[in-house]
């Protein structure tokens, strides 16, 4: 059976600091790869300046480094805006590699969109952020996403079962393919858990599952550390020949989350134009 690997999702510490109190003595601190944020995250924690973000984002990776004793951990912070050009994403990209604290670095979270994915190359080779690109909800945008080398592709399984598609298919299928873009293989994020029977099956999926507090409170009231630890093992998965169906829900779901990120982040975004873009 493989061991834990795992995102905390959240930008709350002190959430992060009592759960850690309650894993520690179970789980591996190497098992913990990092936090993920977004917009929604740092706004229910009142967090609404780029001021905030960043002291906020210092104290996440400060956590990480202090729960994993060394200097692989990664906290991601989203792109304030989904709409932002290629040039405004390395500007802000530029900026948040700054916020980590030598030890724990700062990545970040990107649209599956082309104009930012044709950047990704001086992201990471110029800049030296990794790169996660998120909100994805079918394989086929995952398997782009795929070509560009990136680090990380999030696919959003808990908002997907909420609308009836089968996400299991569509990760199935993304998991399938045996290529590496740029001499690396990115991995599958699993996000937006909702349920304890979501989680278990991503982790069989042998995705990496980003975890909120939603699913970690089930996990003490209505199972087991014991029971978390077992997810870790293989699924057998039936090989598609061909892809599952992608249709317009998928792409109406994507768009729906990055409004509602874009809503919630528009103070930063503001901010953001007027200090670091021309007019």
């Amino acid at each position: 059976m493989k061991s834990p690997f795992f995102f905390f999702d959240t930008a709350d510490t002190e959430y992060v600091k009592q759960l850690w109190e309650k894993l520690k003595d179970e789980i591996d601190p190497k098992s913990v790869a990092g936090i993920t944020t977004n917009p929604n995250a740092f706004h229910k924690i009142e967090a609404n300046t780029i001021k905030q973000w960043k002291d906020k984002t210092l104290e996440l990776c400060q956590l990480v480094s202090d729960i994993r004793g060394d200097d692989l951990g990664v906290v991601y912070v989203q792109q304030p805006n989904s709409r932002m050009t290629g040039k405004d994403v390395l500007v802000w990209a530029a900026e948040i590699s700054k916020w980590g604290d030598e030890k724990t670095r700062v990545g970040l979270k990107i649209p599956p969109f082309k104009e930012v994915l044709n950047v990704t190359s001086k992201l990471s080779t110029v800049i030296g952020i990794e790169v996660n690109v998120t909100g994805v909800a079918d394989c086929s945008t995952a398997l782009r996403a795929f070509s560009y080398g990136v680090d990380y592709v999030s696919i959003i399984p808990g908002r997907m079962e909420e609308q009836g598609i089968d996400a299991k298919a569509q990760i199935s299928f993304a998991n399938q393919r045996n290529a590496t873009a740029h001499g690396k293989s990115s991995k599958i994020i699993t996000g937006s858990m909702r349920t304890i029977e979501g989680l278990k099956w991503v982790c069989e999926y042998n995705t990496v599952p980003t975890i909120g507090s939603r699913v970690w409170d089930k996990i003490f009231e209505e199972s087991s550390i014991e029971e978390f630890k077992s997810f870790w093992k293989d699924a057998e998965e039936t090989e598609q020949r061909f892809s599952p169906k992608v249709d317009e829900s998928m792409i109406t779901l994507s768009e729906s989350f990055f409004k509602q990120m874009d809503e919630l982040s528009k103070p930063v975004y503001e901010e953001f134009t007027k200090r670091f873009t021309k007019n």
